[in-house]
């Protein structure tokens, strides 16, 4: 049975081009969920989209307590970005005057998600008549990038169907010995500095947001972070003006603050929010008039949690990998996971196999080299929980 997955490489890699191809940005993931559902209900499964989009497909006689195998449609990518894969050799649309090198395939999102995509649906293939099949849940979740906030896996996880689930295993990341059993929580805000603008010259001295911005931005940059518990922050985007002789009305960022400890993320939560009152104040100290109070809008807030590393998914997940020749390591990250931490399900993160890099990067990259036995360690894995045997 296995051995499906050496034999199917190539169709494996060409149905990941495929799903690469079709532009689902968080919220707009339609296209390819139809799409999804359409290679799903071809392997003979029992295909459903909920009230905000997930697919949800299984054998058409289920048991009750699934197992639940997840990957995410949405890219962090916006409609309008390219996303035609460019094939070894050719020239590389991504990296100007440069030619795709042996073995790699580059586009936005080519392996976040188009990869794990790819091997739930391989999985659910080598699956198909298995012992294992009809204990199996199928998910694709909407929803995961960005602003979604884990919504489609936290409507899911909510659902009845989901707080029924034994175990949720989600494929969302590069390194094919870990297992990621420790959810990274976050807080996400959308941060608008806003004055009554004005013309450059003519009304010079009136508060300008720009400044406030920067000068809040600047403070966040100085912040010193642990490296234990590991703890992060990010500005990702940042917007406002209408034109270079104008002062901007609006000045805005999107904050991301990261931890694997939520009383650190508190403690940077509150650090950032008395940094945004310090650059308004600021840039007031210097010009008042004109000036609005920021507005601060949390648009992001993922749990973290833990799988504990004695629990019965993670030592099946070990074994699998050690069954494949790999060294098995525990590491945190934030995926769809957290969202079923959150809710009591046992959850872990797993490796969609081959190679990759440049994650959320218009020059992101994927090798499906050796990406077999990534997918042999994920079946190892099911067919362990449902007490099935490989045969």
């Amino acid at each position: 049975m296995l051995a499906g997955f050496d034999q199917q490489a190539d169709a494996i890699l060409e149905e990941q081009i495929a799903i690469c191809e079709i532009p689902a940005p968080t919220a707009m993931e339609q296209d390819r969920a139809d799409e999804v559902q359409r290679r799903l209900a071809a392997i003979g499964l029992s295909v459903q989209q909920d009230e905000v989009g997930n697919l949800i497909a299984q054998h058409p006689d289920p048991v009750n307590n699934p197992i639940v195998l997840s990957a995410h449609l949405d890219t962090v990518f916006g409609a309008d970005q390219p996303v035609a894969v460019a094939r070894p050799g050719q020239p590389n649309p991504y990296r100007a005057g440069e030619a795709v090198p042996e073995g790699e395939y580059h586009a936005p999102g080519i392996s976040d998600a188009a990869a794990g995509l790819a091997a739930v649906l391989a999985v659910a293939r080598v699956l198909s008549g298995s012992k294992a099949e009809r204990h199996m849940l199928y998910l694709a979740t909407v929803g995961e990038e960005g602003r979604g906030d884990l919504r489609g896996a936290r409507h899911f996880c909510n659902s009845r169907l989901g707080r029924s689930a034994r175990v949720f295993i989600t494929i969302d990341h590069s390194d094919a010995s870990a297992i990621v059993h420790r959810g990274i929580g976050s807080r996400r805000y959308n941060v608008r500095f806003r004055s009554s603008g004005g013309h450059s010259w003519a009304h010079f001295g009136r508060y300008n947001p720009a400044f406030a911005l920067a000068a809040a931005s600047d403070r966040l940059a100085d912040i010193r972070l642990p490296r234990s518990p590991r703890t992060t922050y990010n500005v990702g985007v940042v917007q406002g003006g209408e034109t270079v002789n104008a002062i901007p009305e609006l000045a805005q960022m999107d904050v991301d603050l990261r931890s694997e400890s939520p009383d650190q993320l508190e403690r940077l939560d509150a650090d950032l929010l008395e940094i945004i009152q310090r650059g308004h104040d600021k840039e007031l100290r210097r010009r008042a008039a004109g000036a609005l109070d920021p507005i601060v809008t949390r648009i992001g807030d993922r749990p973290a949690g833990t799988t504990p590393d004695d629990s019965d998914l993670v030592r099946a997940a070990r074994t699998a990998l050690e069954a494949e020749g790999l060294q098995p390591r525990l590491i945190a990250a934030s995926t769809d996971a957290n969202a079923a931490i959150a809710a009591g399900i046992p959850a872990i993160a797993m490796s969609w196999g081959g190679r990759s890099d440049n994650q959320h990067s218009i020059r992101e990259w994927f090798d499906p080299t050796d990406r077999a036995r990534s997918l042999r360690v994920i079946a190892r894995t099911l067919i362990a929980l449902a007490g099935s045997d490989a045969g």
